[in-house]
């Protein structure tokens, strides 16, 4: 071999140049390596190679990186990767599920699962204030998720359509708006409820469809009447249908789909029931019915974009039922218009066409 076929093999083969390099630095430039070299292989031996109390761990993305035949240039962005979280255990988690990742995947992965990671810290209660040279100023308010509940229905009482005015004229003005009863369901299901009247209820975590949040005791000692509704759900039965008459859902279809979703269907969004928009999963226009089944809640954005029209498509993929609830079809999946229910749609709206008249009519 040459010299440049011997450089590109060492370098390609990643994981056996870095077993055969030194954790000293200074051991690497003694035997001419670039300091930039050395300090990097130097690294990768300590991570690849050295002591850690990982060590299952460290095999596990050592081997990995084996078999993947990452090299060098591979396991130092890797490394660049591990280098955002602080977490010890989070990094070799991350470093093993990227060392097993092909090399032209790891960017998107590593990017995804950072997102994750920062989405796991926990916001702290309080309240701070955003001062800006340009522009308006800000204040943030953090609490747990009831009170934050509380004081959005406390606002809509005084100026519904104008929160910004609402919390002007509580705060400078002085003025008291209704703490609100929470018109809002507490969704319970069947073996939760056993367990919270056996005497657990402060293990379990009710979810409210106005955003708020209680535990299994709290809901026990509340007067029902300031919640609103509680619904039982059933672990097996399904939702029921009511009407399919009718486009707009009715009040108690929103009551029985707060059941299913306490918040916006689309993975990722936490916008609460109460704010979201009832969303036919096949389009009204194409015969979807109004009944539990075809229906969701979808936040204003999300149905905004939601791909279920053939003549204004979006490119942002669309929510659908399976088995086990709601889901989102990304825009390279199968199209809502190639559906069977699609189709079951339509031939059922062009055959509710095709009937005749009632006797009587002209």
């Amino acid at each position: 071999m040459g010299v440049l076929e011997t450089y590109f093999h060492y370098r390609n083969s990643g994981i056996a140049l870095v077993e055969k390099a030194s954790s000293s630095p200074d051991e690497l430039r003694a035997l001419g390596a670039d300091p930039a070299d050395a300090a990097e292989l130097a690294h990768l031996h300590r991570t690849y190679f050295g002591p850690t109390r990982f060590s299952g761990k460290q095999r596990k993305a050592r081997k990995a990186a084996l078999d993947q035949q990452h090299g060098l240039a591979t396991l130092a962005l890797i490394e660049t990767y591990t280098a955002k979280v602080k977490k010890d255990l989070d990094a070799w988690n991350l470093r093993a599920q990227l060392a097993a990742t092909p090399a032209h995947k790891i960017q998107d992965v590593a990017t995804k699962r950072l997102k994750e990671l920062r989405n796991k810290r926990e916001a702290k209660p309080g309240v701070r204030f955003t001062y800006r040279s340009t522009g308006p100023n800000s204040i943030t308010i953090t609490d747990n998720a009831q009170v934050i509940a509380d004081i959005r229905g406390t606002l809509e009482s005084i100026n519904k359509n104008d929160l910004l005015d609402a919390a002007k004229t509580a705060v400078l003005d002085g003025t008291a708006g209704a703490k609100p009863a929470v018109h809002a369901q507490v969704v319970v299901t069947l073996d939760e409820f056993d367990r919270i009247i056996n005497g657990d209820g402060d293990e379990i975590e009710l979810q409210l469809t106005n955003g708020g949040r209680m535990t299994g005791a709290e809901f026990l000692t509340h007067k029902f009447a300031s919640i609103g509704y509680a619904t039982i759900v059933h672990p097996i039965e399904g939702p029921i249908n009511s009407y399919d008459l009718q486009r707009h859902a009715s009040w108690k279809q929103r009551l029985t789909l707060c059941a299913e979703t306490q918040t916006c269907s689309r993975p990722g969004c936490n916008k609460p029931a109460d704010y979201c928009q009832v969303h036919h999963i096949i389009p009204w226009q194409a015969g979807g019915l109004t009944n539990i089944k075809n229906l969701t809640f979808l936040c204003a954005y999300h149905n905004g974009i939601n791909d279920d029209d053939p003549n204004k498509p979006t490119g942002r993929g669309y929510v659908f039922r399976i088995p086990g609830g709601i889901t989102h079809i990304p825009p390279w999946g199968l199209p809502i218009t190639a559906t069977p229910e699609y189709h079951q749609a339509v031939a059922r709206l062009a055959a509710k066409k095709a009937e005749p008249p009632p006797l009587g009519t002209g």
